[in-house]
């Protein structure tokens, strides 16, 4: 864990980006982490709870449809966060701690049709490590933008082709979950291949919650389902790194970073020996499959107004 605490900043788009005065990386991303996932999103978390207007893009009637400006850019076609009324049958009130209320039917509906039973909550403690469940949160670092080029120049040639690739290596990370920006634009494109839903969007939708939540419930899958994992901890070092749940299980990366988890857990105040709100092991056996998903968190693409 880093020894400083980062300072943000709301710049004119509303969006939280490191003040220019640290010059080191935020929080460890999806894919590309590093060691230390650090205060970032503890103090976003902070800065949520203090700031109603800090929430997430989202409110109105579910629904609806409309448009929603973030990062910049204004989007059509924007789904809101979801409602209680819409995960009827979901607890939103045992084990979630100090998750923000107004998130709580997202991670369970992210649950409920991905078919992992138990991730609303761990969707929950990743949240607030990586944006400190500020949907907006943005790493433009040095070094998070090296991790987005190195991304982008590793996979271009074997993945389908970004509309913005470009954008995307230079974006860093960022959203709910802090995705790695061209990693995030490639959601799906193992199982679908072409049809993968954000080729040809934007790097700043991830700024948009349900779009980073279809970024984030394939990610789970393929991490249950490709790796060895031990326990919910596990879940967070893949999501760090996979690479760490091979050649670096047990180093001191992969034992940083349970660490951290297990502290973001106990500081949320989410129980994960709970069983009866998170099994002991979370299982993909259910996975509906990638379109799916999308259909049902985001429903039609969202789109950049005026291109």
């Amino acid at each position: 864990m880093a020894s400083d605490v980062i300072e943000m900043e709301k710049n004119r788009h509303g969006v939280y980006v490191p003040k220019k005065k640290p010059a080191v990386g935020l929080w460890a991303l999806g894919g590309i982490a590093a060691a230390g996932a650090i205060a970032a999103g503890a103090y976003l978390w902070k800065s949520r709870q203090e700031d109603t207007d800090d929430a997430p893009a989202g409110g109105g009637e579910s629904s609806a449809s409309g448009s929603v400006t973030t990062g910049g850019i204004t989007w059509t076609n924007v789904r809101p966060l979801p409602k209680p009324a819409d995960v009827p049958s979901f607890d939103l009130t045992t084990n979630w701690g100090k998750t923000p209320g107004d998130l709580r039917p997202l991670f369970a509906l992210m649950e409920q049709v991905s078919g992992i039973e138990g991730s609303g909550r761990i969707f929950a403690i990743i949240s607030k490590r990586e944006a400190g469940f500020v949907a907006s949160a943005h790493n433009a670092s040095k070094q998070e933008v090296a991790a987005s080029r190195l991304a982008y120049e590793n996979a271009k040639k074997r993945n389908q082709p970004l509309k913005y690739g470009t954008e995307s290596a230079e974006f860093g990370s960022g959203g709910l979950f802090g995705a790695l920006a061209p990693y995030f634009l490639w959601t799906g494109i193992v199982a679908i291949k072409d049809r993968a839903p954000l080729l040809n969007s934007r790097p700043e939708i991830m700024f948009l919650p349900r779009v980073a939540a279809f970024g984030a419930v394939v990610y789970m899958q393929r991490v249950i389902a490709n790796h060895r994992i031990d326990d919910h901890a596990d879940i967070k070092v893949g999501w760090a790194r996979p690479s760490l749940l091979r050649s670096g299980r047990g180093g001191s990366t992969y034992q940083a970073v349970r660490t951290r988890f297990f502290e973001d857990a106990e500081a949320l105040g989410v129980d994960l020996e709970d069983t009866s709100t998170i099994p002991a092991n979370l299982v993909v056996k259910d996975w509906p499959g990638v379109t799916s998903v999308f259909e049902q968190l985001v429903g039609e693409l969202p789109t950049p107004i005026g291109g």
